[in-house]
């Protein structure tokens, strides 16, 4: 079995996440069972926005064996508003977390 690092791109809308596993392409839309998003922010709620990632990376890596969790990276590539320095800050630490060792911003 050849083992790959999980690697995904992250989308960030309001009350919504988008990720895509890079090697597989394999892609999760998972909408927020509570609402995370406010009218000044789309990750006004730390806890609801690290529950709907973490429930968006489950979908991506249900029954993949092949899996490794081991340095996990996550690829911020979209925002439906642009991050302030805070809310880099709060989508950083709920991706953290959620298991994922290093964030990347390719956004801006």
């Amino acid at each position: 079995m050849n083992h790959r690092p999980l690697d995904l791109d992250v989308a960030i809308y309001r009350d919504r996440v988008q990720v895509i596993n890079r090697a597989t392409k394999t892609f999760a839309d998972q909408r927020a069972y509570r609402s995370f998003s406010s009218d000044q922010s789309v990750v006004a709620e730390p806890a609801r926005f690290e529950d709907t990632i973490v429930r968006a990376i489950r979908q991506i890596a249900h029954g993949d064996k092949a899996l490794m969790l081991c340095d996990p990276v996550a690829h911020v590539v979209g925002c439906e508003t642009p991050l302030n320095h805070l809310e880099r800050g709060i989508v950083q630490t709920a991706l953290h977390q959620s298991g994922i060792r290093t964030v990347v911003f390719e956004i801006d």
